[in-house]
This record gives C-alpha cells, structure tokens and sequence, in this order.
C-alpha cells in the first residue's frame, strides 16, 4: 500500500487477476478486461438461439417429408383410396414424354396410421412446455434449451432403428419421447431473452430468434428431399442421422458461448453488462418464488395470445406436417421436388420474420403506435392473409400445381409477420413470467400438431383427392379468422399488474445499478486520503 498526492493505492495481489467474474462482485482487474472486449454477447445469444430453433424445427418436420419416401404410396391407394389428380408428365426426349414415377417405400402404413405417426411428436411436447417455462424462470434457461435440444437430436439417430424393427409403434414411441425433449425449448429460450435482451430490441430479437424456425423448415424439408432421393445410408434413414450429428455440433457451441444471465457470462463485457442492465431496469425478470397462476389464467389479455397460438398453430401444421402429403399424393410431385415446394413457404417467411422484427421496433421507437397495436397489425396480416389464401386453394387451384404452390408460398411468408406479433407479447406483458405464458401457449397451440394430421387422416381415408383436401383448408382458413379477431380483441402488450413478481431489496438494488457494484469496487481499491 502506498500514498501519492493525497491518494491510497491499494496493491493488488497477482491471483486477484485470475478471478473469473460472477455478477458484481468481480474483481476490478477482471472488470478493466471484460471493458476491452469488442463481442457484444447478447448478439451471439441471437445467432445461437437462431440456429438452436433451426435444429428444433428441422427434427420437428423432417419426418413429414421422409414419410413420403418411407411408405409404399402405391399400395396403399391401390388399397384404401383413389386421387383425383393426373400423375405430371415428364419430357424424356424431344418427342417421346411418360408419365413421372416416384420411388416407394417398405412400410405399409394407411393415411389414417401416418397421422397418428405425424401427430405422435406433439403427445409429448405438450407435456412439457409449462414445466419447462417455470424451471426457465426459476433455474436458468441455458441448460434446459440446450439440454432439450441435444435429447431431441440424440433421439432422431434412433428413428431409422425404431421404425425398421419396431413399426409403427417403435417410430411413435420415438416420436413422442422427441416432443417431451423438445417441450422446454421454446420457453426456455423466451425466458433467456428476456434476461438478455434490452426493451426496445426485443422484436427484433425474437423474430430473429424464432426465423430459425423457418430456416429450419425450409432447410429441413429442401435436405430431407435430396437425402431421401438419394442412396446414401439406404435414402431416407440419412435424414435423421443428418440432424443428430447437427444438433450435437450446436450443443458444443451453445454450452460454451452462452449463459443464464449476463452478468453470468464469463467474456461479455462490463459495458455491455451495464448497458443491459440498466435498460431493462425495473423490468429485469428475477427468480420469482410464487407463480400467480389464478391470474395467468384469467387475464384476458393471455387468453387473446393463446387464441393466437392456436390459430396460427394450425395454419402452420397444415403446411409443415400436411402440405408434404399433399403435394406427394394428390399433386405427384415427385420426393425431391417436394422437399423443395415444401420448403419455399418458409423461405419467405424467413425474410417477413426478420423484418417485422425490425419494423416493428422501428415502430415502437418512434412512437408511430402503441406496443400493443404494433403486435395487432403484424398478427393481424399473419392470420386474415395466410387464411385467405387456404380458401383460395379450395376456389382457384383444384390440381393446378403452380397456382396451388403460389399461394401457399404467400401464406407461408406472410404467416412470418408473427413473429413480431403473438410472439413478442409474453415477454412484453409479463417479464417475470414469460416463459410460463409462452409454456401454456405452446401447450395449447400444439394441440393442433396432432389434431390436425388425426383430422387430415380421417378426411382422406377413404378418399385421398382435392375435394377431400378441401375441408380440410376450409376448415383451417376458418380457425386462422376466428383466432386472429380472439387476438385483436383481448391481447395486450403492456406490462400486467401481476407480471413483474414483487421485488426485494436486493433485486432492486441489483435491477436499478447494474453498474453500481462497479463504482463501488473502484472506490474500495482507489480512496481519497482527505
């Protein structure tokens, strides 16, 4: 210890340095380092979550398309049904053409069969997304996202054996130990943002966080297409051996670069800490002890997102796990090209979720509307447009493949403006409880996952052709309507009463200073000698 000009330095010794940093009480040498670095993290918590939702959702549909390519088509509409539309002709020569032909699959499994197959994965993911959001809240969701996902992708390298050994029975037993792994993903990764992300980023955030859904889906079905078109690993058993092998890869990544909160982060800098600490304020979720469940329950502003969740839900199962089916079996395109067809309705909704993100921040910051009627005119777009065009299906298309095409592609990417929507509200009603709004939404909206392929299967039992298909657009445009005007009319993006848990002392010291700890430090280790 030494005194100059009226000063007390305090030496500090060399092990002090290696202190890693944990929150306020980090080491003032630790802290002059973390100043100096230039990765902001929260934006690495972006790209992370980005392509943990793309693992996520590539797991969730790669069966719709490998389905296609798994059962014998043949034999089953030979035995259970007739289609209405002609088989596309293929040009093999300047003056000679031939009808296109398809690869078959082994397993003979009726329409009715395939959707309890495609519906098996959201048995058990309904079980699991309110579970999921509380212990988010309460534990940290960095482990429980990457935990579910990498269960779900060690779970897809045992498909292939399932189904071959097992049948139906092995590849649903699968299926819906796949929806339980996956179950916390989506709460998890809500409740990790809303410690992560400042106020007026969150849109943005999340519609960027949740297009990797959409990648998903479209990378998904384009890859799932071209390995079941091809002989590697026998065709179709490569497609999950493919999002194992991925999934692990993003684990690794995910365990090293990310962390429950920020102050948590070993190498996020001290500003970027302080930056979000101080924005989020009083808004900054803490670990809340007491869930008000009776208010959840009854805020008719959480009943308008979850009529949302439903609606939306079913207009995206009809396209991600049906419109595979429908366009193998009624329209015969062939499987790669229906990897392909069935991907573009999420190519574009990746570029709408992306920038209604943005948009709808841009929105906000410059006060043009409320919160609350940002998220309405976004989710109003995504319900009445998508909805619309599914009736449009049934009036225009009939077997007109491109014209059928077109308008799923419109639904598909204007379905993307969701994401600045229903999607952003959890966060923005209820800091504190984000994850267990977004569990009970998942939950619900889910339900459509086996709904509506337990419905599709009924439909086309007996009958696989356009008129059957029909209803089933109808009745999923109608939903889409009727839930969109549940949202318009009762969901609300301002903080609740019961949103924000009660704060103590220490939360209040810890949420209102996120840089206080850091002055405090510096004046233990450099003090006036007046």
């Amino acid at each position: 210890m030494a005194v100059t000009n009226n000063t007390m330095v305090v030496e500090v010794p060399d092990h002090v340095s290696k202190l890693q940093m944990d929150g306020p009480s980090a080491s003032v040498l630790d802290r002059e380092r973390r100043k100096k670095s230039f990765v902001q993290y929260r934006y690495i918590l972006i790209v992370l979550g980005f392509f943990g939702l793309a693992s996520v959702y590539g797991m969730r549909v790669n069966l719709n398309v490998a389905m296609v390519a798994m059962v014998n088509q043949s034999a089953v509409v030979n035995e259970h049904f007739s289609q209405s539309c002609p088989a596309p002709i293929r040009r093999v020569s300047a003056n000679s053409t031939v009808a296109q032909t398809r690869k078959e699959g082994t397993f003979d499994w009726d329409p009715y069969t395939q959707g309890l197959i495609l519906g098996a994965f959201y048995y058990g993911y309904i079980i699991t997304p309110i579970p999921g959001g509380r212990l988010a809240e309460k534990y940290g969701a960095k482990w429980l996202f990457g935990c579910g996902t990498l269960i779900t992708g060690l779970l897809s390298l045992l498909i292939p054996v399932a189904s071959t050994y097992g049948g139906a029975a092995g590849l649903i037993t699968v299926r819906v130990l796949q929806g339980i792994g996956e179950g916390v993903t989506y709460p998890a990764i809500e409740a990790q943002v809303a410690h992560w992300i400042p106020v007026n980023q969150r849109a943005t955030a999340i519609s960027l966080i949740h297009t990797g859904g959409f990648f998903g889906v479209a990378v998904g079905m384009y890859i799932s297409g071209v390995l079941a078109d091809s002989n590697i690993f026998g065709g179709w058993p490569s497609i999950f051996y493919f999002f194992g092998i991925w999934t692990a890869g993003w684990f690794v990544l995910w365990a090293l670069f990310t962390s429950n909160r920020p102050e948590d982060h070993p190498w996020a800098s001290q500003e970027e800490i302080d930056f979000i600490l101080n924005d989020l304020g009083d808004q900054k979720p803490t670990h809340a002890s007491v869930t008000p469940w009776k208010k959840i329950f009854t805020s008719p502003a959480v009943f308008g997102v979850v009529c949302a969740h439903f609606g939306t839900h079913w207009l995206q199962y009809i396209l991600v796990t049906e419109l595979p089916t429908y366009l193998g079996t009624v329209l015969n395109f062939d499987i790669k090209e229906n990897g392909l067809y069935s991907a573009l309705p999420y190519m574009g909704a990746i570029i709408a979720g992306a920038l209604s993100g943005v948009v709808a921040d841009y929105i906000r910051a410059k006060n043009f509307l409320s919160g609350t009627n940002t998220r309405k005119v976004f989710n109003g777009l995504a319900h009445l447009v998508p909805s619309l065009m599914l009736i449009g299906v049934v009036w225009l298309a009939g077997c007109d493949g491109k014209l059928s095409l077109t308008l799923f592609v419109i639904a598909g990417t204007v379905r993307g403006l969701s994401e600045a929507g229903y999607m952003s509200i959890p966060v923005d009603m209820a800091p504190d409880y984000a994850g267990t709004i977004l569990g009970i939404c998942v939950c619900v909206g889910n339900t459509t996952g086996f709904l509506v392929p337990w419905i599709t299967g009924a439909l086309i039992q007996k009958e696989n052709s356009t008129r059957m298909w029909s209803y089933n657009f109808y009745l999923a445009g109608v939903i889409g309507l009727v839930t969109g005007f549940m949202f318009q009319l009762f969901a609300s993006a301002e903080v609740q009463e019961w949103g924000l848990a009660p704060r103590n002392s220490h939360d209040d010291k810890h949420n209102r200073t996120g840089n206080d700890s850091s002055r405090s430090q510096d004046q233990k280790m450099t003090t006036s000698a007046v």
